[in-house]
């Protein structure tokens, strides 16, 4: 299912192999919460749009209109770890 970016839609980095980033999505699902995800391992394109934002080189990352967080209940991998660097 493909879900369609509106302006009240969270954008939502992640990576394949990211525990943070899989639990994020599971628990955005599971609310009914609208997000487009931004995949860096499938889309390393993006990782240039996520570099506007964060400066962090960790995921999961939730932009919310000019609000961005880092990690998910307090947990993060680094870029490194999901061999993004």
């Amino acid at each position: 299912m493909s879900v369609v970016p509106r302006l009240d839609t969270l954008l939502v980095f992640t990576a394949d192999g990211c525990p943070h980033s899989a639990a994020l999505l599971a628990d955005l699902d599971r609310r009914g919460v609208r997000y487009r995800e931004l995949n860096l391992s499938r889309s390393p394109g993006d990782m240039r749009r996520l570099r506007d934002v964060s400066w962090e080189h960790r995921l999961p990352v939730v932009v919310d209109h000019e609000r961005v967080s880092i990690g998910f209940r307090g947990g993060s991998s680094t870029f490194a770890e999901l061999g993004l660097e």
